[in-house]
């Protein structure tokens, strides 16, 4: 008489453990692609979003001190776009920090020797989001906490944690001595810039912005560009 034998009570506990170790390999695989994946997607996010951010304020900024009035023999200093609070500014909104704001101006569709108040542009750190400007309530009202700004990312999906704009790479020139300078003209000391002499000053704004995925501060990202203002600062040193 024949008698079947099944398995023991060990080799099934065995061949459950064995099962359970390779289920938990497969599920540890398939996670850890699932997580590089959305690690890829929300990574192509942020650079796109960026790297988007830092050619739109490339393609602005690089336009600061246009004057399409300007013709032949005008004097460069007369430059209504470069003059007082219409000129290039760096600094803050309130509350954020130093060098996180840059406001500017130029000549856009009115075709006129004055700087109008829809002819004021900039960029800011606002919170979270980065802001851009169109124009202002009044001309007096040109700083980086006044003027109409609107929100150009979504901070529902990506964070900025800095920007920084810096001038520091400006060169002056004292086109009376003909004594050039590798700083922005406000740093050359009174003595190599005196009252009454006039300087072209050669613009290099330097951006750095950081930012990172909602939720996910492992995918973040820094992106530090350069852009030479095509226009140069001519003035007569007060």
């Amino acid at each position: 008489m024949n008698h079947s034998k099944g398995f023991t009570l060990v080799e099934i506990m065995l061949s459950l453990l064995l099962g359970i170790i390779v289920i938990g390999g497969a599920l540890s695989i398939y996670i850890s692609t699932i997580r590089s994946s959305t690690d890829i997607t929300n990574s192509a996010r942020l650079n796109y979003d960026i790297n988007s951010i830092a050619q739109l304020m490339l393609n602005d900024i690089r336009r600061a001190g246009y004057w399409g009035q300007a013709i032949s023999g005008s004097d460069a200093r007369d430059n209504p776009f470069m003059l007082d609070n219409a000129n290039i500014l760096i600094s803050k909104k309130t509350g954020e920090d130093d060098d996180s704001c840059i406001v500017y101006s130029y000549e856009g569709e009115s075709s006129n020797d004055t700087v109008d108040v829809d002819e004021y542009y900039g960029f800011r750190l606002n919170g979270d989001g980065i802001d851009m400007r169109y124009s202002v309530g009044a001309v007096a009202d040109a700083s980086c906490d006044q003027g109409n700004w609107e929100n150009i990312i979504n901070t529902d999906k990506v964070i900025i944690t800095a920007l920084t704009f810096d001038d520091t790479n400006s060169k002056c020139l004292n086109n009376t001595t003909g004594i050039s300078y590798n700083t922005p003209c406000a740093s050359v000391s009174s003595a190599n810039l005196a009252t009454d002499a006039v300087a072209i000053e050669t613009r290099q704004i330097n951006i750095t912005i950081e930012g990172n995925v909602v939720n996910e501060t492992p995918v973040s990202k820094s992106l530090s560009v350069f852009v030479k203002v095509r226009n140069d600062r001519v003035f007569t040193q007060l």
